[in-house]
């Protein structure tokens, strides 16, 4: 962890799906379970749950729990019409029932409810204004750039308004989210003000380790989002651990360890991006207590060696899922 870096738990819950895909009871109890867990960071958005992701952290984090969480929420990704999922998210969701396949549909038609990429000046402020005021609180752990796109380095007036936050005490660490060019690019560019960095980081993206590692070193801190990547990336995950199992040029031990079980996977996958990566934390989105517990214990119980998750890490990084060199 980089000096004057947050106390992150290496776990951290993502909310995008707070009083979004998830309803507010649910949104509550898997804050309570994360926070009795001992996880202490919390990432949301502007955009999240249509603006009231961030209310309802500040509705939970208020005094001793305050001092004790790191909040990161972020800017740039605005919802347009605030009352227009409270509106038609019944029927939405009743029509999905009775016909699966319009999911898909009323996915691209929600993404148009929201003013994406608006990196202004004003936003900044306009922006950073309500998110306090819907977080209940008088600065934030972490700020980032939402989703940037490379242009976004090249603006030195809003960057240098974010490093004023910072030495203002609005903003404990700055940074940005985007696409792995674009977090690489901020690497080597090691624009004014941001020292903190998110993207998606799941076993087929872990050739990306090699800027991580890299960045962490030069005092970056890293955040990954995204480490199942979603069905498709599980599914394809669990294909990879079987083909390993069966694998005899590894070692036996190893190999041993691979049978499946419920634990097999989120050890797997969250160990193998938090081992040798230099990424500090991972926040899945586990809105589910099962899977916020099962997750918890992947990273206190890890049944496999540094040394091992190394060759699980080149194995599943590899695009062709062939066997890693020992």
């Amino acid at each position: 962890m980089p000096v004057g870096g947050p106390d992150v738990s290496v776990l951290g819950l993502g909310c995008a799906a707070m009083l979004g895909r998830t309803g507010r009871r649910e949104s509550l109890a898997a804050l309570g379970v994360a926070w009795d867990a001992g996880i202490t960071f919390y990432d949301t958005a502007r955009s999240y749950g249509y603006g009231e992701s961030e209310v309802l952290l500040g509705e939970f984090f208020t005094g001793e729990r305050r001092q004790k969480a790191v909040i990161c929420t972020k800017f740039g990704i605005l919802p347009a019409a605030k009352n227009w999922k409270q509106r038609v998210k019944p029927l939405a969701q009743a029509a999905v029932q009775i016909f699966p396949g319009l999911r898909g549909i009323a996915r691209r038609q929600a993404s148009g409810q929201f003013v994406v990429g608006d990196f202004s000046m004003d936003l900044l402020r306009t922006s950073f204004d309500a998110s306090l005021r819907a977080l209940r609180m008088e600065y934030v752990d972490m700020l980032l750039l939402h989703a940037a796109p490379m242009s976004i380095l090249e603006q030195d007036d809003l960057l240098e308004a974010i490093e004023r936050l910072v030495q203002a005490g609005k903003v404990r660490m700055a940074g940005i989210s985007g696409e792995h060019e674009v977090i690489a690019a901020s690497f080597a560019q090691r624009p004014h003000g941001l020292t903190t960095a998110q993207f998606a980081m799941n076993p087929s993206q872990l050739g990306f380790a090699a800027e991580t590692q890299k960045a962490a070193r030069d005092g970056w801190f890293l955040v990954a989002n995204h480490p199942f990547g979603g069905p498709a990336g599980v599914s394809e995950c669990s294909r990879r651990i079987e083909a390993m199992r069966a694998d005899g040029a590894l070692p036996i031990e190893l190999r041993d360890k691979l049978i499946q079980d419920a634990q097999l996977l989120p050890e797997v996958v969250l160990n193998a991006i938090l081992s040798g990566t230099g990424v500090h934390a991972v926040i899945p989105a586990m809105m589910q207590p099962r899977h916020l517990a099962g997750n918890v214990r992947a990273v206190e119980n890890c049944r496999f060696t540094e040394d091992e998750l190394a060759v699980l890490r080149d194995a599943l990084g590899r695009p062709d899922g062939a066997s890693p060199v020992l």
